[in-house]
């Protein structure tokens, strides 16, 4: 079975995976979706005409927590225990250093100091998040087919979970005391709102994907009280699923034909602070 390199980390694909009519490489990723979602002419501009912008702070320092977070897991399912903080800190200081070189813009910030915080958010989510994960499987891979559309994809984490079974409402005071749940981990400042944790349609993907109808975000949060690790769960559901694969087709369809409109001026994502192509899209001419 062939392999897909997506970000230095390998994917197996089926044979005849695919679709020529994608740009790039052919298949469809959720961060793709949601960037359409977001912004139309956004995709355009990153995906058909291959224009880049350089990571800021805070998408490096989520990035490299991520990656103590995954080798800390890894080891758990290895070896039966966490990787030992001092080694899980290592790794997040040379992947700090590595992914530096790419941030253009540090402001006022210092990169020695980015670094000494990502670190010690980094120890809070180690000491705080191993005495309650089970870890199942870490940066699992996956390529499938959603309704037609071709879409490849890591999942963050599969936990072990006990249940309680007078409050688990899948259960309904029966079945097992032992279940799987999907996770992923959120680096911000704040937790979701209700609204947004039961349907964000990366949760959605990565259940459909797994067949695991119970998803979870877990929160790094950085806050002026400090750092905190907090779990929310919530569920979905065969609607879920089939609400999604019609949204991601339909998005795919106007690809295809070359729509990409502007979205609102007035969206939070329609600034110079939260798009880097704010200045080449509405900027001065």
């Amino acid at each position: 079975m062939p392999e897909l390199d997506i970000h230095g980390k390998k994917v197996k694909v089926p044979a005849g995976f695919g679709d020529s009519g994608l740009p790039n490489r052919e298949y469809f990723s959720h961060s793709q979706f949601g960037m359409y979602q977001r912004c139309p002419r956004q995709y355009e501009y990153r995906h058909i005409l291959g224009i880049t912008q350089p990571p800021g702070i805070a998408m490096t320092q989520g990035s490299v927590i991520h990656v103590g977070a995954e080798k800390t897991h890894r080891h758990t399912i290895e070896h039966g225990t966490p990787l030992p903080l001092a080694q899980a800190e290592a790794a997040v200081s040379d992947t700090f250093d590595r992914m530096k070189e790419n941030i253009e813009d540090w402001g006022d910030s210092k990169p020695d100091r980015i670094k000494d915080i990502t670190l010690a958010h980094f120890r809070v989510y180690h000491a705080q998040s191993t005495p309650l994960l089970r870890p199942k499987a870490v940066e699992e891979g996956f390529a499938v087919n959603v309704g037609t559309v071709p879409m490849v994809g890591f999942i963050d984490l599969i936990d072990e979970v006990m249940l309680d079974r007078e409050k688990d409402v899948l259960t309904n005071g029966e079945g097992p005391l032992v279940t799987e749940v999907v996770a992923d981990l959120k680096f911000t400042g704040r937790k979701w709102q209700a609204t947004k944790l039961r349907n964000d349609t990366q949760l959605t993907l990565y259940a459909h994907v797994k067949g695991i109808p119970r998803v979870r975000v877990d929160f790094l949060l950085d806050q002026k009280s400090g750092t905190r690790y907090v779990q929310e769960r919530s569920l979905r559901t065969p609607r879920d699923a089939k609400n999604f694969e019609e949204d991601l087709e339909e998005v795919v369809h106007l690809i295809k034909k070359g729509i990409f409109p502007r979205c609102s001026p007035t969206d939070w994502v329609c600034t110079p602070r939260f798009c880097g192509y704010y200045e080449r899209c509405r900027g001065p001419k």
